[in-house]
């Protein structure tokens, strides 16, 4: 799958199997949001991986975090 120049948002993507997926797409040259309620380990990791990687505090029991989260990520990654 080629996925180069692609954007995406991970959910969740601050730790485990989201965390996996966010390397996973960063390795294969996405852009990519990391959105999660734990924003030490999601800025840590996003630092980790360099400027193509982002990080927003989101909530997905809350709508507005939820489309905060998308705007956030179509500004910086020119969208989803």
């Amino acid at each position: 799958m080629d996925i180069k120049g692609k954007s995406a948002m991970v959910s969740g993507g601050a730790s485990g199997l989201g965390a996996a997926t966010v390397r996973m797409l960063a390795a294969g040259g996405a852009r990519v949001m990391i959105a999660d309620v734990n924003e030490q380990a999601g800025k840590a990791l996003a630092q980790e991986l360099g400027e193509a990687v982002s990080f927003v505090k989101m909530d997905v029991t809350s709508e507005k975090d939820v489309q905060n989260a998308v705007e956030e990520a179509a500004k910086r990654h020119g969208g989803l």
